[in-house]
């Protein structure tokens, strides 16, 4: 299984766009593909793709804590029949871990060894792409992610404030010994060209951009009582959508 970190610094720069699209159109390719939202402090998932709000990730994270009692965390395996009962299934065949708003629950001392253990137990899955979704925030529970996963994407916009907190967060990475090696960007819009171009953003932070999602006119919700997942990559209107999610899975 290939993992991939969605990762952010700010709120709102489509984090959660990217990750259930890029998901979404692994699965609608034929391949096996599992959406982990671990994004407890924002909107979930489950929300955004039409999808009940339980079970979810805090259930998940009751049995972890559980199981914990009597071992390490480290040494916790609940087996792929047990995972599955805490994953949501579209019709699609897209697996999702939801997570409901749970502030709280960054306020755990144990928290990141407990992401840690589901990351680690959902890598055993037998599926082909896991596509991770987290807060914006640099957490001790977002760095135990990034040291589990093969890829981190970075969404953003060009503005220079963007550019600036990014290198900061890199250095600040790099001084806590974490590699940055396999970090990309992939910018949320279109770039405006009075800002920071593409250019300039790849020299000063030392990464690579390897996409750009342009934004949609309109993007409906489905209807609440409805558990159809609402993709833009599966709408075939959506041409120069679709052709920048396949840009960014092919690059990884």
């Amino acid at each position: 299984m290939k993992t991939i970190m969605i990762h952010s610094l700010h709120q709102g720069e489509g984090k959660t766009k990217i990750a259930k699209e890029l998901a979404g159109y692994t699965q609608l390719q034929g391949k096996r593909a599992l959406l982990a939202d671990l994004d407890f402090i924002t909107e979930p998932h489950s929300r955004a793709l039409g999808l009940p709000s339980s079970p979810n990730l805090q259930d998940l994270l009751q049995e972890i804590t559980a199981a914990a009692k009597e071992k390490p965390y480290f040494a916790v395996q609940l087996g792929e029949e047990k995972l599955e009962q805490y994953l949501l299934t579209h019709h699609s065949g897209l697996k999702v871990l939801s997570s409901e708003n749970a502030k709280h629950l960054a306020e755990d001392e144990e928290i990141a060894q407990k992401i840690r253990t589901v990351v680690r137990n959902l890598k055993q899955l037998p599926y082909d792409l896991m596509v991770i979704d987290t807060d914006s925030s640099n957490r001790d529970y977002n760095q135990a992610v990034l040291e589990e996963t093969d890829q981190v994407l970075i969404v953003m916009d060009n503005f220079r404030y963007n550019v600036k907190d990014l290198i900061l967060y890199l250095h600040k990475l790099q001084d806590m010994d974490y590699s940055t090696d396999n970090f990309k960007i992939v910018l949320n819009k279109v770039p405006d060209p009075v800002h920071v171009t593409i250019d300039e953003i790849e020299k000063e932070t030392g990464l690579p951009v390897i996409g750009i999602v342009p934004v949609l006119d309109k993007t409906p919700l489905p209807p609440q009582e409805t558990e159809n997942v609402y993709l833009n990559v599966a709408n075939p209107n959506n041409v120069e959508f679709i052709a920048a999610i396949k840009k960014i899975v092919d690059v990884l």
